[in-house]
């Protein structure tokens, strides 16, 4: 099955932007046969929704200093070789459970660049413009 996966604190404005985008898209994927979790900072509930038969989409919150609303792209192969978890901020995040666990994940990490973090439950007058 194919599944994607948004991680976020929706109260940390950009930090939010992948929980807003797939339920923005929630109805077309199911249309297509993709099960969208929103696992929002719950990394560890979500986790044992996918099984490495999958094929997974992370979709996060990135930063590494590009335009914002910019999108990074890396196979899961990737982003479990990478030897720290830079990738995703939540605490025992999904990259994370998944070297814990050592399976042949088959998919991908998909960053979407912030401009904001800080308190607030809007997303940045940049993302938002871009969203």
């Amino acid at each position: 099955m194919i599944k994607l996966v948004a991680t976020g604190n929706r109260f940390m404005k950009d930090d939010g932007i992948a929980i807003k985008i797939a339920e923005n898209l929630e109805q077309s994927l199911h249309q297509l046969n993709i099960e969208v979790i929103i696992g929002e900072t719950d990394c560890q509930s979500c986790f044992f929704f996918i099984n490495p038969k999958d094929f997974v989409f992370i979709l996060d919150a990135f930063y590494e200093g590009a335009e914002p609303g910019s999108v990074h792209l890396f196979s899961l192969e990737e982003v479990i070789a990478q030897s720290s978890a830079s990738f995703m901020q939540h605490d025992m995040n999904m990259i994370e459970l998944m070297k814990l666990y050592k399976s042949e994940w088959k998919g991908y990490f998909i960053g979407v660049e912030i401009a904001e973090i800080g308190f607030g439950d809007e997303l940045s007058p940049v993302l938002q413009e871009k969203f």
